[in-house]
């Protein structure tokens, strides 16, 4: 007899491990692969020899179904086999993965959620931000469970990470989220040099991706406080100016936090896609601010379950309970979020900042400030609402 789809689907623990990590980790193994339709891919290529692995993909993406090929035999099908129990099924080591988050307020001090999370500023030998810089980089740690190989731990950890600075994102106003892409450096040496300078030319500030020349601590551990200070966790407004404010976190951000440590596969799902439309609002409103409102309202339509009732309805009964009017005016507000959003989707309105030029008087493109920095605020309170809501009581 040969070998049945069922003992493949055993043997590779399908169901019982991520299935996006199987899939890498076939990938790794096995070599390149080939689409046969929208739902099926082969291992290996057909150019590379007979198929070993059949697989099969929901409408979402998602691995669903492994069947054997011609050319699988016991031997080959016992590698991988062993290489799922090593690398997703053995206990898995303790790791740290570090990015760089961005601060529109200057960081010297540390703050630590648990044995999970760490923020912290630049360690030496990394350049100096200027004073009047629009962002300023920290260093952002994340403590995971990771697998034995190198590759498929940095994507765990990268994943799991990228979580959890959505979360921080949404929360934390002052935080900004790095630009997607691959990493360049933010330090750019001025053409000219001051009047008053000698010596080498200054450096200026260039927003994009940043990576630092130092990243401090110990690998596979959360770097310690030392001697900083701490962040401070405060609802309060600590300067009069941005730059004279230094970073702090509001008062419920643990409590945010742990809600999301405690969704539903289905609810992580569904919140990472509403911080992911709602930082692409915040990325593309230099460029329009019409993108920026679409965005905005598209993120909480995310979670709006819409069933047994028309989908303007159900919009305005998810903003009513996650993000309550506490006037006229603002209800006014609430209740035109839909509406405006749809008439730019639909090409019957362009905000009049995309139409004329930037710094132009005009009363509407006032309004329409007004209009997005509303909806960017009631967005985040319904998200984070609705967060907070998914679990029952919160943990202490």
């Amino acid at each position: 007899m040969g070998i049945s789809k069922d003992d493949v689907k055993r043997r590779l623990h399908l169901g019982e491990v991520d299935a996006d990590e199987l899939l890498e980790l076939l990938f790794h193994h096995v070599g390149d692969c080939e689409s046969l339709d929208d739902r099926r891919l082969v291992l290996p290529r057909p150019a590379s020899g007979p198929a070993l692995l059949v697989l099969h993909f929901t409408t979402s993406g998602r691995l669903a179904d492994v069947e054997p090929g011609e050319a699988l035999t016991e031997r080959q099908l016992g590698e991988m086999e062993e290489l799922v129990r090593r690398q997703l099924v053995a206990p898995p080591l303790p790791r740290v993965v570090r990015k760089v988050l961005f601060s529109t307020q200057p960081n010297d001090g540390y703050w630590r959620f648990e044995d999970r999370l760490v923020l912290r500023p630049l360690p030496e030998g990394n350049p100096r931000t200027p004073w009047l810089a629009t962002t300023h980089p920290l260093i952002f740690e994340c403590a995971y469970p990771g697998p034995e190989d190198t590759r498929l731990s940095l994507s765990r950890g990268d994943r799991i990470a990228e979580g959890w600075m959505s979360v921080l994102g949404l929360v934390v106003e002052h935080l900004v989220l790095p630009t997607p892409g691959p990493a360049r450096g933010m330090w750019a040496t001025a053409a000219f040099q001051r009047p008053e300078q000698s010596g080498r030319p200054s450096s200026e500030w260039v927003h994009n991706q940043f990576w630092p020349d130092n990243w401090g601590g110990a690998t596979g551990k959360l770097g310690e406080q030392g001697q900083l200070g701490e962040i401070p966790v405060t609802d309060e407004h600590t300067g009069f100016a941005r730059c004279e404010s230094p970073l702090h976190l509001p008062t419920c951000l643990p409590h945010c936090l742990h809600a999301f440590d405690h969704l539903d596969i289905a609810d992580r799902r569904s919140f990472l896609r509403a911080a992911h439309w709602f930082h692409h609002a915040a990325r593309v409103r230099e460029l329009s601010a019409s993108a920026a409102y679409t965005a905005a309202v598209q993120s909480i339509e995310v979670l709006v379950d819409g069933q047994g009732e028309s989908t303007t309805s159900a919009f305005r009964a998810f903003v009513d309970r996650y993000a309550p009017a506490t006037s006229d005016a603002m209800r006014k507000r609430h209740q035109s979020l839909y509406r405006i959003r749809s008439q730019i989707s639909h090409g019957v309105r362009l905000f009049v900042s995309d139409l004329e030029v930037h710094g132009m008087a005009n009363p509407q493109r006032w309004h329409e400030e007004q209009l997005l920095d509303h909806a960017t605020a009631v967005c985040r309170a319904a998200i984070l609402n609705w967060l907070v809501s998914r679990t029952a009581t919160p943990t202490r």
